[in-house]
Protein backbone atom coordinates (compact mmCIF):
# COMPACT_ATOMS: atom_id res chain seq x y z
CA UNK A 1 0.00 0.00 0.00
CA UNK A 2 1.15 3.55 -0.72
CA UNK A 3 0.96 5.27 2.65
CA UNK A 4 1.45 8.99 3.25
CA UNK A 5 1.82 9.97 6.91
CA UNK A 6 1.16 13.69 7.28
CA UNK A 7 2.40 15.25 10.49
CA UNK A 8 3.73 18.58 11.75
CA UNK A 9 2.65 21.72 13.55
CA UNK A 10 -0.98 22.60 14.09
CA UNK A 11 -2.14 25.42 11.84
CA UNK A 12 0.52 24.75 9.21
CA UNK A 13 -1.64 23.13 6.53
CA UNK A 14 -1.92 19.42 7.34
CA UNK A 15 -5.64 19.35 6.53
CA UNK A 16 -5.02 21.02 3.16
CA UNK A 17 -2.38 18.40 2.36
CA UNK A 18 -4.73 15.58 3.39
CA UNK A 19 -7.50 16.93 1.16
CA UNK A 20 -5.05 17.18 -1.74
CA UNK A 21 -4.22 13.50 -1.40
CA UNK A 22 -7.90 12.64 -1.08
CA UNK A 23 -8.62 14.48 -4.32
CA UNK A 24 -5.91 12.36 -5.96
CA UNK A 25 -7.66 9.14 -5.01
CA UNK A 26 -6.11 8.40 -1.61
CA UNK A 27 -8.25 7.02 1.20
CA UNK A 28 -7.91 9.81 3.80
CA UNK A 29 -8.07 9.73 7.60
CA UNK A 30 -7.46 12.59 10.03
CA UNK A 31 -6.31 12.44 13.67
CA UNK A 32 -5.54 8.73 13.50
CA UNK A 33 -3.38 6.92 16.09
CA UNK A 34 -0.62 4.98 14.36
CA UNK A 35 -1.59 1.64 15.95
CA UNK A 36 -5.05 1.96 14.37
CA UNK A 37 -3.40 2.60 11.00
CA UNK A 38 -1.41 -0.62 11.45
CA UNK A 39 -4.62 -2.54 12.22
CA UNK A 40 -6.29 -0.96 9.20
CA UNK A 41 -3.43 -2.08 6.93
CA UNK A 42 -3.64 -5.64 8.28
CA UNK A 43 -7.39 -5.76 7.67
CA UNK A 44 -7.02 -4.13 4.27
CA UNK A 45 -4.50 -6.73 3.13
CA UNK A 46 -7.13 -9.42 3.66
CA UNK A 47 -9.79 -7.69 1.60
CA UNK A 48 -10.79 -8.95 -1.84
CA UNK A 49 -10.23 -5.46 -3.24
CA UNK A 50 -7.75 -3.79 -0.88
CA UNK A 51 -7.23 -0.06 -0.80
CA UNK A 52 -4.00 0.76 -2.64
CA UNK A 53 -3.39 4.35 -1.47
CA UNK A 54 -3.96 5.93 1.93
CA UNK A 55 -3.09 9.28 3.51
CA UNK A 56 -3.36 9.86 7.26
CA UNK A 57 -2.70 12.73 9.64
CA UNK A 58 -0.86 11.68 12.80
CA UNK A 59 0.10 14.56 15.07
CA UNK A 60 0.30 15.67 18.71
CA UNK A 61 -3.36 14.79 19.26
CA UNK A 62 -2.31 11.11 19.29
CA UNK A 63 -0.17 11.63 22.39
CA UNK A 64 -3.23 11.35 24.62
CA UNK A 65 -3.52 7.66 23.70
CA UNK A 66 0.01 6.88 22.49
CA UNK A 67 2.87 8.06 24.70
CA UNK A 68 5.56 7.08 22.20
CA UNK A 69 4.26 8.28 18.87
CA UNK A 70 7.81 8.43 17.49
CA UNK A 71 8.37 4.68 17.94
CA UNK A 72 4.86 3.94 16.71
CA UNK A 73 5.43 5.83 13.46
CA UNK A 74 8.80 4.11 13.00
CA UNK A 75 7.14 0.72 13.49
CA UNK A 76 4.43 1.69 11.02
CA UNK A 77 7.01 2.70 8.43
CA UNK A 78 8.88 -0.59 8.92
CA UNK A 79 5.66 -2.58 8.62
CA UNK A 80 4.62 -0.92 5.36
CA UNK A 81 7.44 -0.61 2.84
CA UNK A 82 5.94 2.13 0.66
CA UNK A 83 5.53 4.74 3.40
CA UNK A 84 6.44 8.42 3.26
CA UNK A 85 6.44 10.73 6.29
CA UNK A 86 5.60 14.32 5.37
CA UNK A 87 6.33 16.96 8.00
CA UNK A 88 4.54 20.31 7.52
CA UNK A 89 5.37 23.46 9.41
CA UNK A 90 5.41 27.25 9.12
CA UNK A 91 6.75 30.12 11.18
CA UNK A 92 5.31 30.97 14.57
CA UNK A 93 3.91 34.33 13.44
CA UNK A 94 1.69 32.73 10.81
CA UNK A 95 0.41 30.08 13.23
CA UNK A 96 -0.28 32.76 15.86
CA UNK A 97 -2.26 34.72 13.26
CA UNK A 98 -4.31 31.69 12.24
CA UNK A 99 -5.16 30.82 15.84
CA UNK A 100 -6.13 34.45 16.52
CA UNK A 101 -8.37 34.56 13.46
CA UNK A 102 -10.15 31.39 14.58
CA UNK A 103 -10.15 32.57 18.23
CA UNK A 104 -8.99 29.16 19.38
CA UNK A 105 -6.60 28.30 22.23
CA UNK A 106 -3.69 25.95 21.59
CA UNK A 107 -4.53 22.58 23.21
CA UNK A 108 -0.99 22.18 24.58
CA UNK A 109 -0.59 25.74 25.84
CA UNK A 110 -0.92 26.71 29.48
CA UNK A 111 -4.23 28.58 29.76
CA UNK A 112 -4.54 28.15 25.98
CA UNK A 113 -1.39 30.14 25.20
CA UNK A 114 -0.46 29.67 21.52
CA UNK A 115 3.21 30.52 22.14
CA UNK A 116 3.52 28.05 25.00
CA UNK A 117 1.61 25.39 23.07
CA UNK A 118 3.80 25.77 19.99
CA UNK A 119 7.00 25.30 21.97
CA UNK A 120 5.66 22.11 23.56
CA UNK A 121 4.39 20.85 20.20
CA UNK A 122 7.79 21.43 18.54
CA UNK A 123 9.52 19.49 21.31
CA UNK A 124 7.09 16.58 21.03
CA UNK A 125 7.38 16.38 17.25
CA UNK A 126 11.13 17.01 16.91
CA UNK A 127 12.09 13.28 16.76
CA UNK A 128 9.44 12.71 14.08
CA UNK A 129 10.68 15.63 12.02
CA UNK A 130 14.16 14.08 12.04
CA UNK A 131 12.93 10.86 10.42
CA UNK A 132 10.58 12.55 7.94
CA UNK A 133 11.11 11.97 4.24
CA UNK A 134 9.68 15.30 3.09
CA UNK A 135 9.64 18.60 5.00
CA UNK A 136 7.42 21.41 3.74
CA UNK A 137 7.54 24.99 5.00
CA UNK A 138 4.15 26.55 4.22
CA UNK A 139 4.96 30.02 5.58
CA UNK A 140 4.70 31.72 2.19
CA UNK A 141 2.29 29.31 0.52
CA UNK A 142 -1.32 29.87 -0.34
CA UNK A 143 -3.62 26.84 -0.33
CA UNK A 144 -3.24 26.31 -4.09
CA UNK A 145 0.56 26.36 -3.83
CA UNK A 146 0.63 23.74 -1.06
CA UNK A 147 -1.68 21.57 -3.14
CA UNK A 148 0.69 22.02 -6.07
CA UNK A 149 3.64 20.84 -3.93
CA UNK A 150 1.69 17.72 -2.93
CA UNK A 151 0.61 16.98 -6.50
CA UNK A 152 4.07 17.55 -7.99
CA UNK A 153 5.75 15.37 -5.36
CA UNK A 154 4.06 12.28 -6.78
CA UNK A 155 5.89 12.71 -10.10
CA UNK A 156 9.35 13.48 -8.71
CA UNK A 157 11.92 11.17 -7.19
CA UNK A 158 13.67 14.09 -5.50
CA UNK A 159 11.88 15.54 -2.46
CA UNK A 160 13.61 18.91 -2.77
CA UNK A 161 11.26 21.88 -3.16
CA UNK A 162 12.47 24.76 -5.34
CA UNK A 163 10.54 28.04 -5.04
CA UNK A 164 10.91 30.50 -7.92
CA UNK A 165 9.67 33.92 -6.81
CA UNK A 166 9.49 37.23 -8.65
CA UNK A 167 9.55 40.39 -6.55
CA UNK A 168 10.06 44.15 -6.65
CA UNK A 169 13.11 45.63 -4.97
CA UNK A 170 11.12 48.69 -3.97
CA UNK A 171 9.01 46.44 -1.73
CA UNK A 172 12.03 44.81 -0.08
CA UNK A 173 13.86 41.48 -0.21
CA UNK A 174 12.31 38.58 1.71
CA UNK A 175 14.49 37.13 4.45
CA UNK A 176 13.82 33.57 3.29
CA UNK A 177 15.47 33.99 -0.13
CA UNK A 178 18.48 31.68 -0.56
CA UNK A 179 19.47 33.24 -3.90
CA UNK A 180 18.60 36.64 -5.31
CA UNK A 181 19.08 37.50 -8.98
CA UNK A 182 18.81 41.16 -9.94
CA UNK A 183 17.39 41.52 -13.46
CA UNK A 184 17.31 45.30 -13.52
CA UNK A 185 20.12 45.20 -16.10
CA UNK A 186 17.38 44.46 -18.66
CA UNK A 187 15.69 47.45 -20.42
CA UNK A 188 12.54 48.30 -18.48
CA UNK A 189 9.20 47.84 -20.35
CA UNK A 190 7.66 50.25 -17.82
CA UNK A 191 8.81 53.13 -20.02
CA UNK A 192 7.11 51.83 -23.17
CA UNK A 193 3.49 52.94 -23.30
CA UNK A 194 2.02 49.83 -24.92
CA UNK A 195 3.96 47.50 -22.59
CA UNK A 196 3.56 49.35 -19.29
CA UNK A 197 0.05 47.95 -18.49
CA UNK A 198 1.18 44.38 -19.19
CA UNK A 199 3.02 41.98 -16.90
CA UNK A 200 5.76 39.42 -17.42
CA UNK A 201 3.33 36.63 -18.30
CA UNK A 202 2.22 38.52 -21.43
CA UNK A 203 3.36 37.09 -24.77
CA UNK A 204 3.73 40.59 -26.20
CA UNK A 205 6.00 41.68 -23.34
CA UNK A 206 7.95 38.41 -23.56
CA UNK A 207 8.51 38.99 -27.28
CA UNK A 208 9.96 42.42 -26.51
CA UNK A 209 12.35 41.09 -23.86
CA UNK A 210 13.32 38.06 -25.96
CA UNK A 211 15.10 40.33 -28.43
CA UNK A 212 17.87 41.15 -25.93
CA UNK A 213 20.66 38.58 -26.20
CA UNK A 214 21.93 39.35 -22.71
CA UNK A 215 18.70 37.91 -21.26
CA UNK A 216 19.16 34.59 -23.01
CA UNK A 217 22.78 34.47 -21.88
CA UNK A 218 21.75 35.25 -18.30
CA UNK A 219 19.02 32.60 -18.35
CA UNK A 220 21.47 29.95 -19.52
CA UNK A 221 24.10 30.81 -16.91
CA UNK A 222 21.60 31.10 -14.05
CA UNK A 223 20.05 27.76 -14.95
CA UNK A 224 23.42 26.00 -15.26
CA UNK A 225 24.54 27.36 -11.89
CA UNK A 226 21.36 26.35 -10.08
CA UNK A 227 21.25 22.86 -11.58
CA UNK A 228 24.86 22.27 -10.58
CA UNK A 229 24.31 23.52 -7.01
CA UNK A 230 20.98 21.91 -6.15
CA UNK A 231 22.43 18.41 -5.65
CA UNK A 232 25.12 19.86 -3.36
CA UNK A 233 22.50 21.56 -1.21
CA UNK A 234 20.65 18.25 -0.97
CA UNK A 235 23.81 16.53 0.22
CA UNK A 236 23.97 19.07 3.04
CA UNK A 237 20.44 18.19 4.10
CA UNK A 238 18.70 21.25 2.65
CA UNK A 239 15.30 20.30 1.27
CA UNK A 240 13.84 23.70 0.37
CA UNK A 241 15.54 26.33 -1.81
CA UNK A 242 13.95 29.71 -2.47
CA UNK A 243 15.23 31.69 -5.45
CA UNK A 244 14.20 35.30 -5.97
CA UNK A 245 14.30 37.21 -9.25
CA UNK A 246 13.91 40.92 -8.67
CA UNK A 247 13.26 44.01 -10.76
CA UNK A 248 12.10 47.47 -9.70
CA UNK A 249 8.37 46.84 -9.25
CA UNK A 250 8.02 43.07 -9.58
CA UNK A 251 5.67 43.27 -12.56
CA UNK A 252 7.63 43.00 -15.80
CA UNK A 253 11.22 41.73 -15.93
CA UNK A 254 11.30 39.58 -12.80
CA UNK A 255 7.98 37.94 -13.67
CA UNK A 256 9.21 37.23 -17.19
CA UNK A 257 12.39 35.62 -15.85
CA UNK A 258 10.55 33.42 -13.33
CA UNK A 259 8.28 32.21 -16.14
CA UNK A 260 11.34 31.44 -18.27
CA UNK A 261 13.17 29.65 -15.48
CA UNK A 262 10.06 27.64 -14.58
CA UNK A 263 9.82 26.39 -18.16
CA UNK A 264 13.51 25.43 -18.07
CA UNK A 265 13.24 23.56 -14.76
CA UNK A 266 9.75 22.03 -14.79
CA UNK A 267 10.93 18.73 -16.24
CA UNK A 268 13.90 18.42 -13.86
CA UNK A 269 13.58 16.13 -10.86
CA UNK A 270 12.56 18.76 -8.31
CA UNK A 271 9.25 19.85 -6.82
CA UNK A 272 8.89 23.23 -8.48
CA UNK A 273 6.71 26.14 -7.36
CA UNK A 274 6.51 29.57 -8.99
CA UNK A 275 5.01 32.65 -7.38
CA UNK A 276 4.80 36.31 -8.29
CA UNK A 277 5.01 38.08 -4.95
CA UNK A 278 3.71 41.46 -6.12
CA UNK A 279 0.82 40.13 -8.20
CA UNK A 280 -1.75 41.88 -6.00
CA UNK A 281 -0.09 45.19 -6.90
CA UNK A 282 -0.28 44.80 -10.68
Amino acid sequence: MKLKIITGLSGSGKTTALRAYEDMGYYAMDNTPSYLVQKFIELNNNQEKPIEKMAVVIDFRSFSIDNNIYESIKDLKNANEDTEIIFIYCNDEIIQKRYNELRRPHPLGEFGSVTDGLEKEKALLKPIREISDTIIDTTNYKIAELRSVIENSLDKKSKMIVNLISFGFKYGISSDFDFVFDVRFVPNPFYIDELKPLNGTSELLAAYLDQFHIIKDFEEKAYDMLISLLPEFQKQGKNILTIGFGCTGGKHRSVYMVEKMYERMKDDDYILIKRHREKDKW
